[in-house]
């Protein structure tokens, strides 16, 4: 453990006005991925059943009362943790890649714009707002442990408790907000004023309870530890209660009197009350609700409630909504608020006037003035696709699937060649095809000789791209040798020269030999003077040996991605949307998004398509701003259009 928590402030002033031009989609979809959390509006200020769900898809939806939800992804990272102000509107959340990148964005929901942003050095540990939301309290795994932050301003408020309170689990202010409980996994409840700061009062207690919550007006403390479920007396810490339960997730509100909590057994599932006895003990818990019907091999993770209405999310992404009764009936037949009802679209590339579309069991053509959809052909299990004529090569991504030929006339398969190591980019240069294999390997398959050729050996890899049959140019991580971020190679006599480019790592190259024969382009990850990590666009002339770089932004972006139709380079750095750059009067222009963040650019003559993270595709006219359409593909080969 850390010995004190860092945290990094950012204003994300940029896309945060981007994202004004956004709107949210309204369907009964699942998540992508498991539901991680779940929040309803747990105060007396206003009136709100809405209830948000998040999933480690990056989603956030907040489902209403006639049961539809409201879809918006905000992040490419996993949502861990929601927490709602009192005001009804603000949204803080959680994110995370599971590793060492942690942050806390706070957004306004009403116009899907992101406030404030922080980025911790420690996992967070509780999110909460205080009751009358003038404050969103982080717990941190580390000594320092809670960070306060003013819900106005989005400054954070130095040693607004005078001690260090180490790892918490659980936060709660009083009505006032003069005051907070704090419950910590080493095994004590701590009081706090907010008024100077100092502590009031601390009792031990159980240690290591997970899914810690109060519930009775702040009376009761309960958490999960073995397979029992525990109540404590918040003023004293004692153990009031304790119950076995297989698993239970627990639903707590401080302004319920009673506590609820779930038991799952295999494809159903109970809801069960503990009621409070006079406000020093408990009743046993009653069953208020028993559910069957969830999908097979379907784990429930997380409920909330909201009025009378209890909602639980899945392992499946489904999220359920039932209305509890005053004791627990036959068991009741339930069915998701969710449903699949899209196909997802993996990839998507040029043919002439049409696009391909690949799914994850055919592939087809359409475009957006015909609506057309047709099937050319089965997915036998890949996640890209590559024109090549009238046929397509099928390959996949972080595998070692062998890249096959698919003649779209006689429906057969071909292997062109099977991979050593896993495929990290696979590109097409005439009649050959370049792979980097293992972050370490650059190989050329020629097609219609079939032979394959190692052009580079290394380390770090990130791309490579033929400017001629003789010219390579591999992008890789400047902490590797030669310590550059691009490299020359000749093809011919296996020459290697280090690029004057100063950078920590560059990747996702483009260039267009007809158009713009001189110039490469691509996205570099450098520091600035300020210590401050850097993704920008940058430019290599392949003449003159010079470089340059522009359209920065002040974070790193390590997943963008370029696409060039001179004199037009798009790209999606800092993840938000995809802008289109000007080469020849350096205007940048940006489109508006779907519901969901860009994943991959194509364009025709007349039509721009970017495939969305969701598996959604949105068509533009290139030259406005605006989404003609969102298309979804529904499992019976249909566009659904919002």
């Amino acid at each position: 453990m850390k010995n004190k928590t860092y945290l990094a402030f950012i204003v994300l002033s940029v896309f945060s006005s981007c994202s004004l031009l956004a709107q949210a989609h309204i369907s009964t979809q699942t998540h992508q991925s498991p539901v991680m959390d779940l929040s309803g509006l747990h105060t007396t200020m206003i009136e709100d059943t809405s209830v948000f769900s998040c999933g480690t898809d990056g989603f956030l939806v907040k489902w209403t009362d006639d049961g539809l939800g409201e879809h918006y992804q905000i992040t490419d990272l996993q949502i861990k943790r929601i927490a709602r102000s009192p005001n009804g509107n603000d949204v803080a959340v959680y994110e995370s890649d599971g590793g060492s990148l942690n942050r806390v964005t706070i957004w306004n929901w009403h116009n899907l714009t992101r406030k404030y942003s922080y980025r911790f050095s420690d996992p967070i540990t509780a999110l909460t707002y205080s009751e009358k939301g003038s404050f969103l309290i982080c717990g941190t795994a580390s000594v320092s442990g809670t960070v306060f932050i003013n819900a106005n301003s989005g400054q954070v408020i130095q040693r607004k408790i005078k001690e260090d309170t180490g790892a918490v689990s659980m936060i709660h202010t009083s009505k006032t907000e003069n005051s907070v409980i704090m419950y910590a996994p080493a095994g004590n409840l701590t009081y706090y004023s907010l008024k100077n700061g100092s502590q009031k009062a601390r009792f031990s207690t159980e240690s290591n309870l997970s899914q810690v919550t109060m519930f009775n007006n702040e009376v009761f403390v309960a958490g999960v530890k073995n397979n029992a479920v525990y109540i404590l007396q918040a003023t004293t810490g004692k153990r009031v209660a304790q119950f076995n339960a297989q698993n239970p997730i627990l639903v707590g509100s401080n302004i319920r009197k009673d506590l609820l909590y779930v038991v799952q057994e295999s494809r159903s599932f109970k809801v069960y009350s503990v009621m409070n006895d006079r406000n020093k003990a408990v009743i046993a818990p009653q069953a208020v609700g028993s559910y069957s019907g969830l999908k097979m091999n379907e784990t429930l993770l997380c409920a909330e409630i909201a009025d009378n209405m209890l909602y639980a999310g899945s392992s499946q992404g489904n999220v359920y909504k039932v209305e509890l009764a005053d004791s627990a009936m036959e068991a009741e037949t339930v069915y998701p608020l969710t449903d699949n009802m899209y196909d997802y679209i993996y990839d998507v590339a040029v043919k002439g006037e049409d696009f391909y579309f690949l799914t994850p069991h055919a592939i087809f053509l359409s475009s957006y003035d015909n609506g057309v959809v047709d099937k050319k052909g089965d997915n036998p299990g890949y996640t890209n696709l590559i024109p090549y004529g009238e046929n397509i090569i099928l390959w996949s991504k972080d595998t070692k699937m062998p890249v096959q030929l698919l003649d779209l006339g006689t429906k057969a398969l071909s292997v062109l060649f099977t991979p050593e190591q896993t495929i990290q980019s696979l590109r097409m240069y005439g009649d050959s095809l370049v792979s980097i294999e293992g972050n370490a390997i650059v190989n050329r398959y020629l097609i219609s000789s079939k032979k394959k050729e190692q052009l580079y050996l290394g380390a770090s890899l990130q791309d490579a791209i033929l400017t001629s049959e003789t010219d390579l140019y591999v992008a890789k991580s400047s902490a590797t040798n030669p310590t550059v971020p691009l490299l020359y190679v000749n093809c011919s006599t296996k020459e290697t020269v280090p690029l004057n480019l100063r950078g920590n790592v560059a990747y996702a190259l483009c260039y267009d030999a007809v158009a713009n024969s001189s110039e490469l382009y691509g996205i570099l990850i450098s520091t600035n003077s300020s210590k401050k990590t850097v993704t920008s666009l940058f430019k290599w002339n392949l003449k003159t040996k010079n470089s340059s770089t522009f359209l920065p932004i002040t974070d790193e972006d390590s997943n963008a991605l370029t696409y060039l139709v001179y004199p037009a380079l798009f790209t999606t750095v800092g993840k938000n949307q995809v802008h289109s750059y000007n080469l020849q009067n350096r205007r940048d222009f940006v489109y508006k998004r779907s519901a969901s963040m860009p994943l991959k650019i194509a364009q025709n003559s007349s039509r721009l398509v970017i495939l969305n993270r969701d598996g959604s595709i949105s068509w533009y006219n290139p030259a406005l701003s605006g989404v003609l359409a969102d298309w979804y593909l529904t499992t019976d080969g249909q566009w659904f259009e919002f």
